[in-house]
């Protein structure tokens, strides 16, 4: 205990937690900080700094924190200091600890080296989570192939304003932030923390006129067999309300959907500009009422 007399050190902890209840995270980390000091085998706390440490993205201190937090657990399945372990490791690239945290916490990860790849499904992702509305990257969310418990690669074509692309590996967080119906089942939403690894397929935006869904399913047919990612997203893209972004609304709870077909589409394409071209030349010619009126290419 050094000095610092037992009824001291409880009062430092009393002070702690009324900043961290209050919202004063430099504060308590400060006071968590001097707690450790005095109780090096405080797991709580040192749990607390590794949250602390994540919020503000100081991963390598994440690490450090969570990493000592997982030693002093008395387990480790479903401890949460093993997941932001992950996390933090996932952030560094640091895959041996990263494969370290997830059998920790009782994922099952085969040997290997390098970037940890399993095969965990698809699951829509939040882009840009902190969008406030002031004219940044706007939110959005996605579907994306899930690689680790902390880490995606997205595959569908994002929107311009979100300023992501097609195939962005992201770093995620592990607290699901509402939920999308994938066609089966409703399925949890995770939020973006960072991008890990930028894509280098450009975006495209293409205008067309296209007279029956047929066309548009033709048109996504050919470009899956030319490897170009492409999507519809006259169709596909909504602006939600708060309760359909974040939950599954309950009864009563309803939206008016255009019911008539719309011949002008908005498409969005991953791809090579020699692709893409050839992808839409080919989609219009000799096909009576299909167009492209106008591609483009998104920075």
């Amino acid at each position: 205990m050094g000095w610092w007399r037992r009824d001291e050190v409880g009062r430092l902890r009393q002070d702690y937690l009324a900043l961290d209840a209050g919202g004063d995270a430099a504060g308590a980390e400060r006071l968590a900080r001097l707690l450790v000091e005095q109780h090096p085998d405080d797991g709580a706390t040192w749990f607390n700094l590794g949250l602390y440490a994540k919020a503000r993205r100081d991963w390598r201190e994440s690490l450090r924190c969570n990493a000592r937090a997982l030693a002093l657990a008395t387990r480790t399945r479903d401890e949460p200091a093993a997941w932001n372990l992950g996390i933090a490791a996932t952030a560094l690239g640091e895959w041996d600890e990263a494969r370290r945290a997830w059998r920790a916490y009782g994922v099952d990860v085969p040997d290997g080296t390098g970037p940890v790849e399993l095969p965990l499904g698809h699951v829509p992702v939040r882009l840009n989570p902190d969008d406030d509305g002031s004219g940044g990257p706007a939110a959005e969310v996605v579907w994306a192939r899930r690689l680790s418990p902390a880490h995606v690669e997205v595959v569908s074509v994002p929107t311009p304003p979100s300023g992501h692309r097609f195939g962005d590996v992201l770093l995620v967080d592990g607290v699901p932030d509402g939920e999308r119906f994938d066609g089966r089942r409703w399925v949890p939403v995770f939020d973006e923390i960072a991008v890990l690894a930028r894509s280098t397929v450009p975006t495209w935006t293409a205008d067309v006129v296209a007279p029956s869904d047929d066309c548009t399913a033709a048109l996504q047919e050919a470009a899956a067999a030319a490897g170009i990612e492409a999507q519809d997203w006259t169709a596909t893209v909504r602006r939600l309300c708060v309760a359909c972004s974040t939950g599954r609304p309950g009864p009563g709870h309803d939206h008016d959907e255009p019911d008539a077909w719309s011949p002008e589409r908005t498409l969005g394409l991953s791809g090579t500009a020699t692709g893409v071209r050839a992808l839409l030349d080919g989609w219009a010619r000799g096909r009576p009422g299909r167009t492209v009126t106008s591609v483009t290419e998104i920075d």
